[in-house]
């Protein structure tokens, strides 16, 4: 009977270590998307012409994919999540939305992955 006692608090204890490690890296990354996403939001004021934002990207080297209906989104992959049991990894982005006008009118983070 005890050592049932103390195998099931030895896998509390991982359980329980698991998680506080799962929080703390989602917290480090969540750091650096809002920093990666104030940088474009400091350096790209909306009603930026989206020459002016391609030029933007090119000047810095950054890959970027047209997404959208009408191509009116540019993403700019900035990290990953990590995948679970049934979730595959998700990839994010730091997505930059055109108004009908071509001017930046939005930025925001985007996750894209898939779950069962």
């Amino acid at each position: 009977m005890r050592k049932i006692i103390v195998v099931a608090l030895f896998a509390l204890a991982l359980v329980a270590t698991w998680l506080v490690y799962s929080k703390v890296t989602q917290a480090r990354r969540e750091t650096a998307y809002r920093a990666a996403i104030a940088q474009f939001q400091r350096d790209l004021p909306m009603g930026t012409a989206r020459g002016d934002v391609r030029e933007y990207l090119g000047s810095r080297k950054m890959d970027y994919y047209v997404a959208g209906s009408q191509a009116d989104t540019y993403e700019i992959k900035i990290g990953e999540d990590p995948g679970n049991l049934v979730c595959e990894p998700w990839n994010v982005y730091v997505a930059l939305e055109f108004s009908a006008a071509d001017k930046l009118c939005d930025i925001h983070l985007k996750r894209v992955g898939t779950c069962l």
